[in-house]
């Protein structure tokens, strides 16, 4: 965003010079969307790191990249990428609130689950918002170019309390339970949101909770 291209800069941020001025030159008139586009590259490139912890939990944040302090190892958006990618067998996502900037965030890593056998299950509330129009760009993502058979839809009970909890969890063995809901500020960093990722059995215990009030 700078008005001329620091080559030092870029490569003291192990960035290619020359990648940075292609970007540069393709996204010159639409610098509302480059702080956006910055999160969602930089979740693709962290969010495939393998990296063995012994701790069976990690703190995960939403805040401005300026402001990461030390020992932060993780970002919203990086972990939820981080499970959609490693899932090879179930992916369920909970929120009361998605949109279609935090929808898109992960809709091409969800599609490409769902193209490798994953099944895809997102649980809404009986009074989630804003969230039509983003599942439906999801669906025509999904239909282009994963598998719609392997996606579903699902509400839960009119009489389950209000869920306003944030999940999501891969394969049953690591999940993601925090503050962030799937909107573009809860996941792209201009709201401030902590959570955990976790992982082992706690996590079929999350599933079980979201399964007893899970509409038939």
């Amino acid at each position: 965003m700078a008005p001329r291209l620091d080559r030092a800069a870029a490569l003291r941020a192990g960035l290619e010079p020359e990648l940075v001025a292609v970007l540069r030159s393709r996204f010159a008139h639409e610098h509302e969307r480059i702080p956006a586009l910055c999160q969602e590259a930089a979740a693709w490139v962290l969010g495939r790191r393998s990296i063995a912890r012994v701790e069976p939990w990690d703190l995960v944040a939403s805040l401005p990249r300026t402001d990461v302090p030390e020992g932060l190892r993780r970002t919203t958006g990086e972990t939820l990428i981080q499970l959609v990618v490693q899932a090879t067998r179930t992916l369920r996502l909970a929120a009361p609130f998605i949109d279609q900037s935090g929808l898109s965030f992960m809709a091409e890593a969800l599609a490409a689950a769902t193209a490798r056998g994953v099944r895809l299950e997102i649980l809404l509330p009986t009074r989630s918002t804003r969230a039509d129009d983003a599942l439906d760009d999801l669906t025509a993502t999904i239909a282009a170019e994963g598998r719609s058979a392997n996606f579903a839809v699902s509400r839960l009970r009119e009489d389950a309390p209000w869920a306003h909890l944030k999940v999501l969890t891969s394969d049953s063995k690591a999940a993601y339970i925090g503050s962030a809901n799937v909107t573009g500020a809860g996941i792209g960093g201009r709201n401030l949101e902590l959570g955990v990722l976790v992982r082992g059995e706690p996590v079929i215990v999350v599933e079980r909770v979201l399964d007893i009030y899970r509409g038939s």
